[in-house]
C-alpha cells in the first residue's frame, strides 16, 4: 500500500496574508490536528484565518 502524504492545514495571517502551515497540536489515527501558529513569522501578528475560509472573510 502506498505511502498518502498528509498535507498540514494552512492559515493566511490577516494582516499580511503571508500563509503559514499549522502547528500540529494532536496526534490521532485519523491524522494530525493543528491550529494557527502563535505569531507570524513575517510582521508578528497574531491572527489568522484557515485558508479555507479566507476568501469568505470579507464577506
Amino acid at each position: 500500500m502506498a505511502h498518502q502524504p498528509e498535507h498540514p492545514r494552512l492559515y493566511v495571517c490577516n494582516a499580511c496574508q503571508t500563509v503559514h502551515a499549522g502547528t500540529v497540536v494532536e496526534h490521532t489515527d485519523s491524522g494530525h490536528h493543528y491550529e494557527a501558529p502563535d505569531g507570524c513569522g513575517a510582521c508578528r501578528e497574531s491572527e489568522f484565518t484557515p485558508i479555507e475560509d479566507w476568501p469568505h472573510r470579507h464577506d
